[in-house]
Order: structure tokens, then C-alpha cells, then sequence
């Protein structure tokens, strides 16, 4: 049997006379449903997933338009958490996807209620090998000595342990002269090590001793935030549980563990257990911390001490170029090409790019792709990778990146030009719970092409050329033994988001060869290092190593710089991509000047980028942004601590109505043209129940983090700050870069412009807005530049909580 992909479509509450109708916004049923190829049998077991008793009438399932089979018909009473199974056989489609709709009703109710769902089938292909078997890490324990240094702030102490004065020594000496070749493996697993600690400290603290647990569905509870002695902001979907029971049987205790996952967090926890709990027991919850990125890193950190890390991660101009003419000598070099997507062949920059990665340049040393926004990182990836894949038929690539959604692009771009049987997407098993989400054609190359996690069989990546992966899940060929010879590029896409050590796992654990004490891979570093970079929590090790990516040190080492005498880079060594086809140019104007030395040209389709001048909603007809001026008020969340602003959020509802009914230019604007952009998480979660209930589901809203390398033709960003006398991490100017280069063809801010100017780089770009005459809402005075400092842009803070 072969797990389908579901994609909930709609619930709606209609009266019996069909006239009034309200949105749910989200589903009522809870599906799994699985298909027999060989018996062209599906399989669909459905869950009553809301509180309310529902009447079922009936199950259609409609194929090929307006044909339709009933799957059940009849009445069946379904209390909260009640589930049934049924069978059907059925006719598989061309296009292999099904709208099932149910209509049911709420009892003791005049509401009929309808959703649809639609089922995409698979098309398992046939298994390569048998699975392999995924070794356990070393357990590479935290010292007590850097327990003991960590207990007493770092500050000297007498009472220390030999072992711990002699590593506050190391760590003290290592901060002060920075990194560099000879102390960057000690020094970064310190620095891991203290995170990891001070990690594991925190989730201790988030132990309940006498949980209260309300059965929601059998194997489903609900956790009260009130039960936590501290907000709980390190947990996360998919955070792992341990639920401890104690039962009192003659005289005796036995005490037993139940495993769990957390399914659902905002104003409560959803906590789905393995086994059902008995309520009558004691409960007490802990939040294990999951050690697993940890783990790999130390591992990556082990390998790479095996290297000549002068040559690699510190390359100077002497010591590169005899590696260069060592290692090409032996291959051909390549300088015809002939383009796989048309885009590329008109752009000198991406072509430069290309040859010099696949003529592997750099190697030992990184090649870096700086990628500002909108300027074809992603396109030129694919277009190298797929050079290398016809040029170079006797090489392996293995593709990463810091995220699954860059990872499924990456994929769906490289299937449109060769055959599925030459690339396999790695998944790790915590990406089962968003299969549904995910690209059919993706999923059906990859280790879940069953619709399942299933761990790959040494076939999987032998018989592939590309393999797609994160950067962490890239740690796992180690445990799954794979040959660390095997692939002869390595790609780290999103290179700027994530700390140096999480880029080092892909080079470490996949790329050095440890008994030769060599690199095999030409590694590529994507990305661009004035967008927002790691997020490090801890205070202590913000101004470290540990909150800087690799791709931002190597660009200060001198052979990544310009050339003072050219003002240029050196192509052997990186490419800085300069023409943005996403924006029309004032909506890229001010992060150009401010970030981008003024370098970046408007290349993009007008009929895209242009599409907003002559709104009339904008105040500057030829300008296609517009602030709207807000005095909200800030509201903080007990769970999370972040804040929301429900004055901004209506502006932001009335908007997205303006819209969705008004045409811009003749053209209708789709829910899917539009994005929300807010640097709060919560006020991202208000912005999306507040769009379901207007029926507006597929409306995306995001954080800067969420939205970092993606794009809309409209973004409305709402920046929440009010009534402060700071800007929060607003300050980062990195947060406020990435936000303002997302759209294509209209920007629309919402906030408060007194609180804004507040910080150096807000003033500048609101003074930049003045000036154009893209004011609307409140009128404020734009008061001269603050005197506080601007801070600087290579520091990314950790979420901001006040």
C-alpha cells in the first residue's frame, strides 16, 4: 500500500437554506488514505478532528470534473475523535488526483457543514536495494570541565578544576586572537559545547513535575502553557517528549515512559504519545534535547582536523594557486558550453560562475556564488549543477542547502531538464509530518516515494549522479557509511543563514577523505552575507564565531575581497551576481545603495515589475511602495513572548480586501500573488487565522526568515513595533533587507514611523520614502537621524523577546 498526499482544500458552515455561509479555517476531518496499485483499491480512514458531534450524510469523491463514486452514503453519528475506515476501488486517472468532499451535519444545529480535500496518488518506483541500517553517532558528551567554567559565568575562579582553568585559559586566549587555521577545530567544538549546555539547561527547566494533561483524542493531549515555570520559546513542533508515569500497585511504584511529540503549539501544546496515558497515574514531562545537529557537527569537526585547513577554509593568494594547477592538470578543461535554460546565456556574471565551478578553480579552497536578492543564485545552481552532470559524466554532486523548501526547488528545477532515475532526494524522517505539503514529483524521487520515510538503500545514491539533501541530513551518509569519495562537488546553498560549523558537516562528514588527509570535493558556497545570518540565543556567544557563517568570514579574507587596483573580485575565487531580474528598481533602490555598493541593475520583466505603477491606491503613482502609517499597540504572548498588533493586522486584512476586489492595471490579483511579511511570529499567526476567517487561506504569511530567498509580485510587510523606545531586532539591518527585497512589483508597509526612526537604518530608508512621496495613513513628522549607533550588519542577534 502506498500513502496518498492530501492538500486541505476548504470547510464551510452553511444555514439549511444555503444562505449565509462562515469559514473554518482549518480541517474538521483528520485523513489518512493509502492505494493498492495492484488493486486499484483505496483506502481512507477519516477522524471526527473538532469538538462538536457531526452527523456524516455523505462521501463523494469526484474525478475528471463532474464525475463522481460515493464512498459513503448514509448516517453516522461521529463524537469528537471518533474514526472509521472504508474501502473503495476505483479507476486511476491520467493526472492521478481526487477531490473528496464531505457533508455532514453539526448535531443539535441547523449548520451543514462542508470540506473538501483533495488526494494525490503516488507512483512508488521500484526499490533499488535494501535499506540500510543507520549507525549510531559517538556520544560525544559535554565535558564536566566546560560544565564547571559554564556554572560560574566564565569568570575566574580558584576553585576550579585543573582540566577547567586550562580550557578557560584556551577559550579566552582563542577569543581574543579569533579564529584561524590552527585553534578553529578546538575552538568551535568550545563554542558548540557551551551552546549545547546552555541548551540543555534551558529544556531542563521546561520539566513539569505534576503535569495536568486533558485527553483531547485517544493518544492526544492538551498541555496548559500556566503549568510551565518559565514561556517555553525553545520548544517547536516536533519537539520530542518524555512522559513519565508512576503508578502505585500493593504498596509498590512502577514507573514507566511514554514517548511523545508535540503537534500543535500556540496558545496551547497538542502532545500526540505512542501509547494511550491512564489520567488517574502521575505525570511528570520532559523536554529531551534532541542532540542529534550537535552530534554531527562534533563529527564534522573530527574529520576536518584530518585536513590541511590552511589551504581550505584560509586560503591565501600563494597557497592557492599551486593547488589549482595540481588538481586541473588532470582534468579536462571545459570551455564550450551549451545552456540548458535560455535565462543564462545573456548573463556574463552567471556564465563567469558556471565555468569557473565546474572547471573547479578554487578547489581546495571554497568557490563562493554571492547572490544578492532577485539575482538568479538559485538559477545558476541548477545550471551548474546540470552543466557538471552532462559535461563531467563521470562525477557525483551532492546539492545542499540549510532549509527543505530550498532543497524541493532545487530538485523541481533540476527535474524539468534530466530523467528522474538521476537524482535522489534525501529526506530525514522528522519531514514525514509535511509530505502533504510537498511537490508531488519531488516526493516520488525521493526516500519517501511511498509516501512514507523509508532509510535509502546504498543503491539510492550509487545509481544516482545528484542527491539533494539539508546540510544537516547530509551528516547521515556517515551513519549510513557511504563512501566519502563518492561525490566529486559539493553545493551549500543558503550558506549565509547558518552558523560555520553546520557548513562544515557536508564538507566534514561527506567530502574529506580521512585516511588520505585530503578534500575530494570542489566545495560551492551560495548565498549572500548581507542577508540575515545564524540566530544564536545565547548572549555570550553572539560576538563569536558561533554566530558568523562561513560564507561571511571567507568573503573578509583578502582572496575574496575586490581588488583595490580593479574594484574587482577575483572570478577564480567568487562571483558577485549583479543583475536582479525579481524587483523594479525602486523597490531594491535603497538596500542597493545601502548594502550593495550601488552595483545591482534592473533587469527584471517589465510586464512583472511594472505591473503596480498608476495603482490609485498609491501616493506616488510612479513609486510602487506605499508606508502606511499605524499607531498600533504591541500585545506579548505568554507562550512565546513575541508580540502582535491587532491595529496593524486589521490594516493588513483591508489591504489584502482592496486587493483581492479591485484589479490593478486590468489585471485580477490571486491570494496567491500576495505575501505578508512580519518579523514576529505571533503577529504572523494572528495575520493567518484572521485571513482564514475572510476565506483568504492560501494568502501567505511569513517571517523574515521564512520569507528569506522567496518572492511575490505584492508584499505587505507589518512591522508591529509600537510604543517603544526601541525597535526591537528591527534593528538588524539585515531583517530590514531582506524584507523590503521580496517583492516584485509592490511593496505596501504597515507601522508606526515615530517608533521606526528610532533606529539609524529605518530613518534612512523612511526619509527615502519622504522623499518619494509614499506616505498614506497618520501624518507624522520625520524627526532628524537618531544619534545612536547604527548597528553594525555582519551581527544577527537571537529573537527578540522584549
Amino acid at each position: 500500500m502506498t500513502r496518498c498526499l492530501l492538500q486541505w482544500v476548504e470547510s464551510a458552515i452553511n444555514t439549511a437554506d444555503g444562505k449565509a455561509q462562515q469559514i473554518v479555517p482549518k480541517p474538521v476531518f483528520r485523513m489518512t488514505v493509502e492505494f493498492s496499485i495492484t488493486q486499484s483499491m483505496i483506502v481512507i480512514n477519516v477522524q471526527n478532528f473538532c469538538s462538536q458531534i457531526l452527523i456524516l450524510r455523505s462521501i463523494y469523491l469526484y474525478y475528471e470534473k463532474h464525475k463522481r463514486v460515493s464512498l459513503f452514503e448514509g448516517v453516522l453519528r461521529m463524537v469528537p475523535g471518533y474514526e472509521f475506515t472504508m474501502e473503495k476501488e476505483i479507476h486511476e486517472k491520467e493526472d492521478r488526483s481526487y477531490h473528496v468532499v464531505f457533508i455532514s451535519h453539526i448535531l443539535g444545529t441547523p449548520y451543514r457543514l462542508r470540506e473538501i480535500v483533495v488526494i494525490n496518488l503516488l507512483s512508488p518506483r521500484k526499490a533499488r536495494g535494501i535499506p540500510m541500517i543507520l549507525k549510531k553517532l559517538p556520544l560525544f558528551l559535554v565535558p564536566e570541565y566546560v560544565k564547571e567554567v559554564y556554572l560560574y559565568d566564565f569568570l575566574e575562579n580558584p576553585n576550579y578544576s585543573r582540566n577547567a582553568s586550562l580550557w578557560l585559559e584556551r577559550l579566552t586566549t582563542y577569543r581574543k586572537k579569533q579564529l584561524n587555521a590552527e585553534n578553529l577545530v578546538d575552538y568551535l567544538r568550545s563554542l558548540n559545547q557551551i551552546n549545547e549546555f546552555d541548551t540543555h539547561l534551558h529544556m531542563l527547566r521546561y520539566t513539569i513535575e505534576d503535569a495536568n494533561l486533558e485527553e483531547r483524542f485517544p493518544k492526544e493531549y492538551v498541555l496548559t502553557i500556566d503549568q510551565f515555570q518559565e514561556p517555553p520559546v525553545l520548544l517547536d513542533i516536533g519537539s520530542h517528549v518524555q512522559v513519565h508515569c508512576t503508578i502505585t500497585c500493593a504498596r509498590n511504584r512502577i514507573a514507566t515512559v511514554a514517548r511523545g511529540l508535540i503537534v500543535e503549539l500556540n496558545s496551547i501544546i497538542i502532545i500526540r504519545t505512542e501509547i494511550p496515558l491512564n489520567k488517574l497515574n502521575s505525570l511528570k514531562l520532559v523536554f529531551p534535547l534532541n542532540r542529534t545537529q550537535f552530534k554531527l557537527e562534533y563529527m564534522a569537526l573530527n574529520h576536518i582536523s584530518h585536513l590541511d585547513i590552511n589551504s581550505i577554509l584560509f586560503p591565501k593568494v600563494e597557497k592557492v594557486k599551486p593547488k589549482i594547477i595540481k588538481k586541473t592538470s588532470k582534468e579536462k578543461q571545459i570551455t564550450e558550453f551549451e545552456w540548458f535554460q535560455t535565462c543564462i546565456s545573456g548573463n556574463e556574471m552567471q556564465k563567469q560562475a558556471i565555468k569557473n565551478i565546474v572547471n573547479r578553480t578554487a578547489y581546495p579552497a571554497p568557490y563562493v556564488l554571492f547572490g544578492p536578492p532577485g539575482t538568479g543564485k538559485t538559477c545558476t545552481i541548477v545550471e551548474t549543477v546540470l552543466q557538471i552532470w552532462k559535461l563531467r559524466p563521470k562525477s557525483r554532486i551532492l546539492v545542499t542547502a540549510t532549509s527543505n523548501f530550498a532543497c524541493n526547488e532545487l530538485t523541481k528545477r533540476l527535474l524539468k531538464h534530466i530523467p528522474e532515475n538521476d537524482i535522489y532526494r534525501y529526506f530525514s524522517l522528522t519531514s514525514e509530518r509535511d509530505i502533504n505539503g510537498m511537490d508531488l514529483k519531488v516526493v516520488q524521487v525521493s526516500n519517501m516515494h511511498y509516501g512514507q520515510y523509508e532509510t535509502p538503500a546504498m543503491e539510492d545514491f550509487t545509481q544516482t549522479r545528484i542527491l539533494v539533501c539539508t546540510v544537516m541530513n547530509s551528516g547521515r551518509l556517515l551513519q549510513l557509511e557511504v563512501d566519502r569519495s563518492m561525490f566529486d562537488y559539493i553545493f551549500i546553498d543558503e550558506c549565509g543563514s547558518c552558523k560555520e560549523l553546520t557548513a562544515l558537516v557536508p564538507i566534514g562528514c561527506v567530502g574529506t577523505d580521512v585516511e588520505n588527509k585530503m578534500l575530494r570535493a570542489s566545495v560551492v558556497l551560495a548565498g549572500d552575507p548581507l542577508q540575515l545570518g545564524p540566530v544564536t540565543q545565547m548572549t555570550l556567544l553572539r560576538d563569536t564565531p558561533q554566530n558568523v557563517s562561513l560564507l561571511e568570514r571567507l568573503m573578509k579574507l583578502p582572496l575574496y575581497q575586490k581588488d583595490v587596483n580593479n574594484n574587482q573580485y577575483n572570478p577564480h575565487m567568487v562571483t558577485k551576481l549583479l543583475d536582479n531580474y525579481r524587483s523594479h528598481a525602486s523597490l531594491f533602490m535603497f538596500s542597493n545603495v545601502q548594502f550593495y555598493d550601488g552595483e545591482l541593475r534592473a533587469k527584471g520583466d517589465p510586464v512583472i515589475t511594472h505591473w503596480a505603477l498608476n495603482w490609485d491606491r498609491l501616493p506616488n503613482k510612479k513609486f510602487p511602495m506605499l508606508f502606511h502609517s499605524v499607531i498600533g499597540f504591541m500585545q506579548q504572548d505568554r507562550v512565546t513572548l513575541s508580540y502582535w498588533n491587532v491595529q496593524e493586522a486589521n490594516m493588513v486584512y483591508e489591504y489584502v480586501q482592496i486587493l483581492m476586489k479591485e484589479e490593478i492595471n486590468g489585471k485580477i490579483v490571486q491570494q496567491e500573488d500576495i505575501g505578508i511579511v512580519s518579523p514576529y511570529s505571533k503577529q504572523v499567526e494572528y495575520i493567518k487565522y484572521g485571513l482564514s476567517m475572510l476565506g483568504l487561506d492560501n494568502v501567505e504569511v511569513g517571517s523574515a526568515e521564512q520569507y528569506q530567498g522567496r518572492e511575490k509580485p505584492i508584499i505587505i510587510i507589518s512591522t508591529v513595533r509600537s510604543n517603544r523606545t526601541t525597535v526591537g531586532f528591527l534593528a538588524n539591518p539585515r531583517r530590514l533587507n531582506v524584507v523590503l527585497t521580496r517583492a516584485q512589483a509592490l511593496t505596501i508597509i504597515i507601522g508606526n514611523p515615530e517608533n521606526l526612526t528610532k533606529d539609524a537604518t529605518w530613518y534612512e530608508f523612511l526619509k527615502l520614502l519622504k522623499q518619494n512621496h509614499a506616505f498614506t495613513g497618520r501624518s507624522f513628522y520625520l524627526k532628524r537621524s537618531p544619534l545612536a549607533v547604527k548597528e553594525s550588519t555582519n551581527k544577527t542577534v537571537g529573537n527578540d523577546f522584549a
